[in-house]
């Protein structure tokens, strides 16, 4: 059995399905191959289509990436490339389901099949799981400059004002859907404690990402908190806030 290039040691079986989904704007030959060892890549994954559309024609998709609020929230990142992306004449689309891998190598020739396809054309990558879209460069910079794998890299954590408790902040995930695992919601967090519970995410995000499971009911202790923090499985797949089921953890008053 060839050993992993990006393992998971932390491995169990979900039973879940990991989701990938990447869009790749650009114009790209009629024919075009890629260079499978200098991008280190073995292909597509089984479960994983690549497909090339016309823009004009993929942007009548419900689920058009630069549309709707993605669309808007991509606008308002990075507007010059966003439109650039608009204007490009193709998009490759890279999406699919794998039953929860017990290594991360097939992410690994995701990556290099993206880094190649912009190599041959590609001009702006969205990555609809965490909200983000990447330039070229940034994109071979993030991740594929240094072949080794950082959880960070394909999860976003954001912090934002708690619809649920006044005054207090939502730590929040997205992302980790990709690695057959639930996104994290830790709310009702006071101010001073925000990059604690940003840490605790983070923690909760590797751990995730290398194959680990957290338990229902499992008690998160936090230092300098009255109380530990419940774990507790939450929502669903189709949920629009995380597009993924999630972990719920409400921070001590």
């Amino acid at each position: 059995m060839t050993t992993p290039i990006w393992p998971r040691p932390q491995w169990s079986n979900s039973g879940e399905q990991a989701f990938l989904l990447w869009f790749v704007f650009g114009e790209f030959e009629p024919d075009f191959q890629i260079d499978a060892p200098r991008y280190r890549t073995r292909g597509t994954p089984v479960g994983i289509e690549v497909v090339r559309y016309a823009n004009r024609e993929l942007a009548k998709w419900d689920g058009y990436p630069l549309a709707g609020t993605l669309g808007g929230l991509l606008y308002d990142e990075d507007s010059r490339l966003f439109e650039r992306a608009k204007m490009a004449r193709d998009c490759v689309m890279l999406r699919g389901a794998l039953a929860d891998p017990a290594d991360l190598d097939a992410l690994r020739d995701l990556v290099g099949t993206i880094t190649a396809l912009n190599d041959l054309g590609g001009i702006a990558v969205v990555d609809p799981q965490t909200l983000s879209m990447f330039d070229a460069g940034e994109w071979r910079r993030r991740f594929f400059a240094t072949d080794a794998f950082a959880a960070r890299d394909h999860v976003l954590i954001l912090c934002n004002e708690d619809d649920h408790h006044a005054g207090r902040l939502h730590v929040h995930t997205r992302g980790l859907r990709k690695f057959a695992r639930p996104d994290i919601s830790i709310r009702n967090v006071p101010s001073a404690a925000a990059s604690v519970a940003g840490e605790l995410a983070e923690r909760f995000v590797n751990f995730q990402a290398l194959g680990g499971m957290i338990e229902n009911g499992h008690i998160v202790e936090i230092e300098g908190a009255p109380t530990g923090i419940k774990v507790q499985h939450a929502g669903a797949l189709d949920d629009p806030e995380f597009s993924n089921r999630h972990l719920v953890l409400r921070w001590p008053d």
